[in-house]
């Protein structure tokens, strides 16, 4: 749950287009899109990037992705796209393009970046996807997928204006952002087109073959079950691989001056990029969610599925039946003001009863929608701001989780000191190395959190080499967060 203040459509508006949006494209191909719908269907999505996922807004990080696809955006001569580069809040390795040039890459990818070549290669295939219109079609076979939880849609439907704002912002959170995959066609044509364009640029074409495996081994020793959305939207690595050198070998190139004109020059640039999840956003401690900004934590229901996002911090019952959410939603001293921002009616408002959560003031009300949906709502004022504890499950399960919504707003409260040492994250740290160091002995130094394996991954070195004096060297280091101090409150 982000301290940054977001500019977005209103639910309604966001709901209305993407209705809008479906509708139109399933009746048709995406050639029936004109070039000035792709463009306002790609600010339309990108809104909801920046909302949903979060952006890495880092000046030297951003110019850096900027000049490079600068030039990769001359190279391609398309003076009809306005190319638009950005870094997502991401801890996975990952990239996507939106329909009219918008072009993302997650910071988790560029954390195990280690040639310019490489980061050009990605930002090129992305670009292909454009250039060749695969993103329209991508965004418009998105279906809104529960990725993060997966609530069932039973409990989501859409209801009364004010409740169904809510209930249905709820199914947007828990559901993520989901994009259609690429067709293997698609995608080993992106693959060409931007090998081809990155050479045009004077990068090196098979350096993204390389970068591919590097990832693919990385993600490996992380050990995850889920594969990131950049392979699982993807063909197999080693046929990609295979192909894209065999490809590479035929494209004529004349290299230029890379940008960052060294290692360390490059991964100056990457120098600070969080590792894992933003501390930012507050973090889990067990099932406690803990946000140093709001100075603020809240304990979700024992056994719940855990998430956190830059909108909300949230848990899903065993069962996929319920939901729980905290979200920001407004500025004030009054609780009863969040409600009126989330759209109630005055008949709802003089519904409300007042009360003292951890001394502070709040206000509640339960309410059924249309369907049935049964919702749970709280509000709480702290340090100027109004946040909301939102409980949503089905009638039938309304006896079973009543009290658990309860206990979960009733455990709001601000930060203790002991809290305080809990809040961390890892960040990309750059040690120098001493003449014939190996990467274990650079990570020996302290407070590393990358096993020797990912260290020597993220590096694209082996365990045992010995590193040159000097050579930068990643590492990412576990550090304390610092509260931003000057965060101003967002509001939905």
């Amino acid at each position: 749950m982000s301290s940054h203040a977001r500019s977005c459509l209103s639910r309604r508006q966001c709901c209305a287009f993407l209705v809008t949006l479906l509708g139109g494209l399933a009746a048709g191909s995406c050639t029936t899109v004109t070039p000035q719908e792709e463009r306002q269907l790609g600010r339309k999505e990108a809104q909801e990037v920046e909302r949903i996922v979060g952006l890495v807004r880092e000046r030297k990080l951003v110019e850096y992705l900027e000049a490079i696809g600068g030039r990769l955006a001359q190279a391609a001569g398309r003076a009809d796209i306005s190319w638009q580069w950005s870094v997502t809040d991401e801890a996975e390795a990952n990239a996507f393009s939106l329909p009219g040039g918008w072009v993302y890459v997650a910071r988790g990818l560029l954390a195990l970046s280690n040639r310019e070549d490489e980061l050009a290669g990605v930002l090129a295939h992305e670009m292909a996807h454009v250039v060749e219109r695969h993103a329209v079609s991508r965004v418009g076979a998105a279906t809104p997928l529960a990725v993060l939880f997966g609530v069932p849609s039973g409990i989501l439907g859409m209801v009364s204006p004010s409740l169904g704002e809510i209930v249905g912002g709820a199914g947007r959170v828990v559901s993520g952002l989901a994009l259609a995959p690429y067709s293997r066609e698609q995608e080993r044509e992106a693959d060409r087109v931007g090998i081809a364009l990155a050479a045009r640029a004077g990068w090196d074409p098979s350096a993204l073959a390389d970068f591919l495996g590097a990832l693919d081994r990385a993600e490996a020793l992380a050990g995850t079950a889920k594969r990131s959305s950049f392979f699982a939207t993807h063909p197999s690595t080693p046929d990609r691989v295979a192909n894209i050198e065999a490809a590479a070998r035929s494209l004529p190139h004349t290299p230029v001056a890379p940008i960052a004109g060294s290692r360390a020059a490059l991964l100056g640039r990457l120098e600070g990029i969080v590792i894992g999840n933003n501390a930012a956003n507050g973090v889990f401690a067990g099932r406690l969610f803990l946000h140093a900004d709001f100075d603020l934590a809240l304990e979700m229901p024992a056994n719940w599925k855990t998430a956190n996002s830059p909108e909300a911090a949230g848990a899903v019952a065993p069962g996929e039946d319920a939901v729980v959410l905290l979200q920001l939603v407004a500025s004030g001293d009054d609780p009863v003001s969040g409600a009126r921002a989330d759209g109630l009616t005055d008949a709802q408002i003089q519904r409300i009863r007042r009360l003292q959560i951890s001394q502070l003031s709040a206000a509640a009300l339960t309410a059924s929608t249309r369907d049935g949906t049964r919702v749970a709502l709280t509000w709480i004022a702290h340090r100027k701001r109004i946040f909301r504890v939102t409980g949503v499950c089905g009638a039938a399960e309304w006896a079973g989780y009543r009290d658990e919504f309860e206990r979960t707003a009733a455990s709001f409260r601000p930060l203790r000191p002991e809290d305080q040492a809990r809040i961390t994250e890892s960040r990309l740290r750059i040690r120098s190395a001493r003449g014939g160091e190996s990467i274990g002995q650079v990570l020996a130094r302290g407070g590393a959190t990358w096993s020797l394996a990912q260290a020597a991954a993220a590096n694209g070195v082996a365990t045992d080499r010995q590193l040159e004096r000097d050579w930068p060297v990643k590492v990412a280091v576990s550090e304390r967060y610092r509260p931003a101090g000057r965060a101003t409150p967002g509001q939905q």
